[in-house]
């Protein structure tokens, strides 16, 4: 969760150079929300952001250069060789407090687990504190998640592996098999011939029974599978045809809207991507030497399309509406929520409280 006393002092910082900002660009809120997307507020790293954007040797940011102008400025002064840069001082601290840590190996498999988004239950353990007062994670919406975009970046799992490496921990020595063995007085013969006999017996019912179970949930498996088969598989010539209409939706505005409604009808019927309702269709394309193309993301990408006009246009609840509908299957899903974060904290309360309606069920909202 961001600091809201560091959201204030960016604010502040903000509305104190806004002025300087309008003349470096034609639209400085969208620059201020680009780098804000980067940085999630975290203070030095947008400060410094802003400074190099302010230099006076910095070009003019002209209408729809913001997100290429950005992205390059923050590669190539912060990300790339991070670790020699001066302007880049931030990013090794925040590498030496893991360093200088008693537990740097338990740290990085923490951190590695959250960049790559599986869950950790929050229980408050002392390398969970240890790691979010580093800055380098934080929490949003009861998870894990990495700070910022840059930090997610620069921390990486080639990072990671680099300084695992470096911090492997030696396994302690066992000086004999007497200290992991405990000394029991051995048992009498006959004790130990009924113990093996009962153990044996025990053994077998088991087996008999987890045979038995797996036969019976085998066979469970095989007839709900051919059950759902049947039920969730459309025509080959049906897939074919809607493919087709997903290509030239992509390539036409004014097919779009009746091809998201077929899809989306098309999702709801069948409760499952379009890809697999269409396998046999995929199927016999790659048997004859053509790889057969994602239609589920097709259907995202036109979702995608449409959203972009509403957003264009000033549509945004509209935009969320749609936005929402694309699936998590989505290749640029990361992208969608950046943008969803972005609006939350920029756009004002009528998009925060469209946001947190649909939150518990968009994907993009998923933060």
């Amino acid at each position: 969760m961001v600091n809201e006393q560091d959201k204030e002092d960016v604010y502040n910082y903000i509305k104190s150079i806004i002025s300087e900002l309008d003349k470096k660009a034609d639209r400085p809120n969208v620059v201020i929300e680009e780098v804000l997307a980067w940085t999630y507020f975290q203070k030095y790293l947008t400060k410094v952001i802003f400074e190099f954007l302010l230099e006076p040797s910095e070009p003019f940011i002209t209408n729809g250069e913001e997100n290429e102008r950005i992205t390059n400025l923050i590669h190539t002064r912060l990300i790339k060789d991070w670790e020699f840069q001066e302007a880049s001082v931030h990013l090794r601290n925040v590498q030496n407090i893991i360093f200088n840590s008693t537990q740097t190996r338990t740290l990085l498999k923490l951190y590695q687990k959250i960049l790559h988004e599986d869950y950790v239950p929050i229980n408050n353990s002392p390398e969970q504190q240890e790691l979010l007062a580093s800055g380098l994670v934080t929490i949003e919406a009861g998870k894990f998640r990495v700070a910022n975009r840059i930090y997610k970046q620069v921390f990486n799992q080639n990072w990671i592996d680099k300084n695992l490496n470096k911090n492997q921990q030696k396994s302690p020595k066992v000086n004999s098999v007497d200290e992991l063995v405990p000394q029991n007085n051995p048992p009498q013969d006959s004790e130990r011939r009924a113990s093996e006999v009962a153990r044996v017996f025990a053994y077998l019912f088991i087996v008999i029974l987890g045979v038995s179970f797996i036969s019976l949930l085998l066979f469970l498996i095989l007839k709900s599978s051919q059950s759902s088969s049947s039920n969730s598989a459309r025509s080959i010539s049906a897939c074919q045809k809607f493919s087709y209409e997903l290509d030239e939706a992509l390539k036409k505005p004014q097919d779009r809207l009746n091809v998201i409604k077929k899809g989306l009808l098309w999702r709801q019927e069948k409760g499952i991507s379009l890809n697999e309702q269409c396998e046999d269709f995929r199927k016999n394309l790659e048997k004859s030497g053509i790889t057969p193309s994602d239609m589920e993301n097709k259907l995202n990408q036109v979702l995608r399309q449409e959203a972009q006009i509403k957003i264009d246009t000033n549509q945004l609840e509209e935009a969320v509406d749609i936005l929402c509908k694309i699936s998590d299957e989505y290749e640029s899903m990361d992208d969608l929520k950046s943008i969803f974060q972005r609006w939350e904290l920029t756009r004002g309360t009528k998009i925060q409280n469209k946001i947190n309606q649909v939150k518990s069920s968009c994907p993009a909202a998923q933060y």
